[in-house]
């Protein structure tokens, strides 16, 4: 199919399109999709890149690719979760499964048909592309070893995780990525979890936080997702479609490779300058997957979709698990 779409290069569509990232620090992984692109087209496709906030602020992005303000946009399904919480399945859940499990379900478990049929109500089309690797635990200027003692802590915690947390008295609270150390030298916050220990190095957490908690319960996974406008999406040709698509596939699976191989120098970095790793006892792990299952249903009760994707992907898990549970190692 790659082939056929490139043999027929020279029938592709011309297509200018504006692109705005939402988050800082994914400019690099995009510029190398955008030159993919431009060069897989033979120069048909280019995607004219811009920073976070430059023609939309970022919190807005989704709903401005929607209404066709801007043709597409680089972001993850968890900030487009504010307005829909259904979507934070696709972008990352507490106790969420491996990579290859979640890649099952939305590819063959239908997960990808929910996410279509939300995104085309509100204007759409997602294509994932790109990965990260695991977050860590959270980040604190206190060690703890019960998820009781975090009660009365000022924590920037993002989703789902920080309603699991407040039900132990935590107080959840959305900062942007470059506002995070500055919070805590004001005294602002206490704790913060943002990503893998890759990005919190390149946010500077080992200079504010002394303790590093793992493993990551509360969003083992993250999308990143190239999104588009639905009506500009239905007007291109099966071959440019195709391009955007392999383009996408080729990202996430560099990415997540990329970003993977990065991890253990950053945490040789981390102790060396004095940051101590902690590892969760199972019995807080329980208390908090507990937590995480009522959170679940709550949120089920209240909203016909959450209730609906919640379901699909809970039911994929338990069915999944006759192999995922005795294949791998623990």
């Amino acid at each position: 199919l790659v082939s056929s779409a490139l043999s027929s290069a020279h029938a592709l569509e011309r297509v200018r399109w504006k692109l705005q990232i939402s988050i800082a620090g994914t400019d690099e992984p995009v510029k190398r999709l955008v030159e993919q692109i431009k060069t897989i087209s033979g120069g048909k496709i280019k995607l004219r890149f811009y920073e976070p906030n430059t023609l939309v602020p970022g919190s807005e992005l989704h709903s401005a690719v929607g209404e066709g303000q801007v043709d597409a946009g680089f972001s993850i399904p968890n900030y487009f979760a504010r307005k829909i919480p259904a979507v934070a399945f696709f972008g990352g859940v507490p106790f969420g499964p491996r990579l290859v499990e979640y890649n099952a379900w939305m590819r063959h478990g239908g997960g990808q048909q929910l996410k279509d049929r939300i995104y085309a109500e509100h204007g759409m089309i997602s294509l994932q592309c790109g990965m990260e690797a695991a977050e860590t635990g959270g980040w604190f200027s206190k060690r703890h070893t019960r998820v009781e003692d975090l009660s009365g802590t000022r924590m920037r915690l993002f989703g789902l995780g920080g309603k699991v947390l407040k039900k132990f008295g935590v107080a959840p609270t959305l900062l942007g990525p470059m506002d995070i150390v500055p919070a805590v030298k004001k005294g602002a916050i206490d704790a913060a979890e943002f990503g893998s220990p890759f990005w919190d190095h390149f946010l500077g957490f080992h200079k504010a936080f002394k303790y590093n908690y793992y493993p990551s319960w509360h969003q083992p996974y993250q999308v990143h997702e190239l999104i588009m406008n639905k009506r500009q999406w239905d007007g291109l040709s099966e071959a440019t479609r195709l391009i955007l698509r392999t383009s996408c596939d080729s990202t996430l699976l560099s990415w997540l490779v990329q970003l993977d191989s990065l991890q253990p120098q950053v945490m040789r970095q981390f102790q060396q300058e004095g940051v101590e790793f902690v590892t969760l006892r199972d019995s807080e792990l329980k208390k908090l997957r507990r937590a995480w299952h009522e959170v679940a249903e709550e949120e089920s009760a209240k909203d016909p979709l959450f209730a609906e994707v919640y379901q699909s992907y809970k039911s994929f898990r338990e069915q999944y698990a006759i192999w995922g549970d005795r294949a791998f190692l623990k």
